[in-house]
């Protein structure tokens, strides 16, 4: 495979060291690269596949994802989708090593992890806060104004640090915990918050020193539920939150994370006594 690998010299009106564009047409990103810099991307309007190395995740309206220098990933966006691009060479931020320990500690955890996640979700209370910080340092960027570089870098430490917030509290696994029982509330944190995602029991089991008859028994212990119980718990909690907010019962399943709608019934019947549309009565 032919992969192209880019430096930030490659933007024509890169500074020094950062670069930020507002993109509407993704052409070079559709193809396997990697790059010399720090890259994140905030989708603001519509949605993309991000594939990263073996791994891939389907953004929408509010996630990111950082990759950091050396990473082989590329987007397939989808049409009219809308996104923030923000390139950093690793020297950017680094006086932040003395003044942000998050912002430092996220990005030498960057460096070193090997499983590079494809999607960070961010909490629906930094939403508007990550796409105002995006916007700012578009502005500065774009109009060059006088100190404009030292603004750019004010934010972007801010914008790392949320991010890293976000990144440690609901996206990442751990490989190595003191003890079974800190990995096993860990997955169950893990589950509450990625409950979309595609979760299998042998992807997490692995993670943990225990076997997977280990893992099951003491995930059991700690909640009382099978870890495919707890994790279609979930999914049917917050679908019955969509059906209080009058969406479509046919539109719901995918949002939950299920891939096919007979599924999604069969435990939403099963876990809350009646048929969605036997609850959408009850509820309305």
């Amino acid at each position: 495979m032919d992969i192209k690998h880019f430096v930030l010299s490659y933007y024509n009106n890169s500074a020094e060291n950062f670069h930020i564009q507002k993109v509407e047409n993704a052409y070079e990103a559709k193809k396997p690269h990697t790059h010399d810099y720090f890259q994140i991307y905030y989708i603001a309007n519509g949605s993309l596949q991000h594939f990263v190395e073996h791994s891939s995740s389907k953004l929408h309206q509010g996630d990111m994802f950082i990759v950091p220098p050396g990473v082989v990933h590329y987007i397939a966006p989808e049409i009219n989708t809308v996104f923030y691009s923000f390139s950093f060479m690793p020297d950017f931020l680094s006086e932040a090593n003395q003044s942000g320990k998050l912002c430092a500690l996220f990005l030498r955890n960057l460096l070193s992890d090997k499983n590079i996640l494809p999607k960070v979700s961010i909490g629906s209370e930094d939403i508007f806060y990550m796409e105002s910080i995006m916007e700012r340092m578009l502005h500065e960027f774009n109009s060059k104004d006088f100190g404009f570089s030292e603004i750019i870098h004010s934010y972007a430490v801010l914008l790392v640090s949320a991010l890293a917030r976000n990144y440690f509290k609901k996206n990442t696994l751990p490989e190595y915990f003191d003890n079974s029982k800190q990995f096993v509330l860990h997955c169950v944190r893990y589950i509450e918050n990625n409950f979309t995602e595609h979760i299998t029991l042998d992807e997490i089991s692995k993670l943990s020193a225990m076997s997977k008859n280990s893992f099951c028994e003491l995930f059991y212990k700690l909640t009382g539920h099978s870890f495919n119980s707890y994790l279609n718990i979930c999914r049917i909690k917050k679908a019955t939150e969509y059906i209080k907010d009058g969406y479509k019962i046919t539109a719901i399943y995918g949002l939950c994370g299920y891939t096919d709608f007979s599924t999604f019934y069969r435990n939403f019947k099963k876990i809350m006594g009646v048929s969605p549309n036997e609850f959408k009565k009850k509820s309305l």
